[in-house]
Parts: C-alpha cells; structure tokens; sequence
C-alpha cells in the first residue's frame, strides 16, 4: 500500500507528464485537450532492490519505458491517434507530423474522409464543414454566405505575390510575423499532401466570411479557404489561412 503522501507525489508526476505530452499532442491538433493514458497513479511506482537487502519505492514512469522522454512521447502518440480515431480521420497521416516541424505556419490543414459517393462541389462543401469543425474547435457559420468557385490546379500551386490577392504560396511564405520557409519547404509539405502528384486533383475556393475564423485576416492580410480532392486517394485537404499582426 502507498501512502497519501506517496500518492501525491506520484499524482504531480503524473500531472507533469500528461502537461508534456498534451503539449506534443496540442502541437499537431491546437484542439485536443486531455491526454489518453491507460496507466492509473499506482502505476507511477517503481520497486528497487537496495544493495545488501531491501527493496524500497520511489516515484517514477510506468514500467516498460526506456525513459521519461519515450513515454512523454508515446503518451502524445495515443492521443493522437484516440483523437483522430473519434472525429472519424486517419490514424497514420504522416503529414500532421511533417508540418509541426514548420510552427511558424499560419495554415491550418485538415485531411478528411468521407463515408459518401463523391459529388462533386456537395462532397467538397461537407468535407470543408468537418475539416473547419476539426480546425476551429467549433463551427459558427453564417447561413448563405458560403460560395465556392473551382479553380485550376496549377492556380493552387500559383507564385507567390505580396501584391496580388493572398494565395496558397504566399500564405505559406509570407505570413504577417516573416519566416524563413522556402519554395522547397512549399514543395515539400504538397508532396506529403498529395503523394501521387498533381494531374488528378479538383480543387474549390471558397469564400471567407461565414466564419468567425477568418476575422482576423480581413483586418489586412487576408484569408484562404480551399479545398482539394485528390481522385488517388479519394481524401480531401482543407486549407484554411487567416492572420493578423
């Protein structure tokens, strides 16, 4: 049996762990907010064997880690996976991993699935409403002013143009607060987004003010709102971009 004092101090442990790991999770999708972890607080005890003869317990990770690190980092794996899994998208997208490694991004992406026949600008519009729900955390949309026009694949993938309207590449490259991405970095996250390549692609712009969301870049800077139907994989991508200073 463990004492009071001993359970609260595995309780802090514990505690510290899930804050380090949700902020792994939280890095990948801002919307998750607990962590999923099957270990209870009597497993943040560890029995050693004191050289000449005692064993004694001290409060650490669960058993079966190599460190505090590898269990930080499988607990925010989990989770991922827990939330992916109940909003109904991929457990294994590599791409979500990809883009936390360019946190200076102010694009939000979501791959999304339907269970339903494809139908053309119908399909894209329910996929658009799941993947701004996933997003934004919530949906405010305000009935009648949600319009799409189809644009030609190679206008997604346009030059940049810091004078021209915001566009894909230029919310990539050129966000109110400068990074230092490139065209290369630009290439790269498109090639995780759509592996088998371009040709097969349809893609929808919609407009911008049916969401709370995109208020901050009507101030100045803009806001994007795509969403890109890949025929290989039949899977969506939903772009959305909105930024302020």
């Amino acid at each position: 049996m463990y004492s009071e004092q001993d359970l609260k101090y595995a309780s802090e442990l514990r505690e510290e762990i899930h804050r380090e790991a949700l902020n792994k999770a939280k890095a990948l999708h801002p919307e998750i907010d607990s962590v999923v972890d099957s270990h209870p607080v009597e497993d943040y005890f560890q029995e050693h064997w004191d050289y000449p003869g005692q064993w004694y317990t001290v409060v650490a990770i669960p058993y079966g880690y190599k460190s505090r690190a590898a269990f930080v980092e499988e607990l925010a794996k989990n989770t991922v996976e827990n939330y992916l899994k109940n909003m109904g998208g991929e457990t294994n997208e590599s791409f979500y991993e990809l883009i936390s490694d360019y946190p200076d991004c102010v694009i939000d992406f979501c791959i999304v699935r339907l269970d339903e026949k494809y139908n053309s600008v119908e399909s894209h519009f329910n996929a658009l409403i799941k993947g701004a729900q996933r997003i934004t955390g919530q949906l405010n949309v305000k009935e009648g002013n949600l319009k799409a026009n189809r644009i030609p694949t190679e206008t997604l993938f346009a030059p940049a143009d810091r004078n021209a309207e915001l566009n894909y590449r230029t919310a990539f490259l050129y966000p109110p607060h400068e990074n230092n991405y490139t065209n290369e970095d630009f290439e790269k996250i498109n090639k995780a987004l759509f592996p088998n390549g371009t040709d097969c692609l349809e893609v929808f712009k919609w407009s911008t003010d049916w969401s709370d969301y995109f208020d901050d870049g009507h101030e100045w800077w803009g806001a994007l709102c795509l969403s890109v139907y890949d025929k290989t994989l039949e899977r969506f991508v939903i772009i959305m971009a909105s930024a302020t200073d």
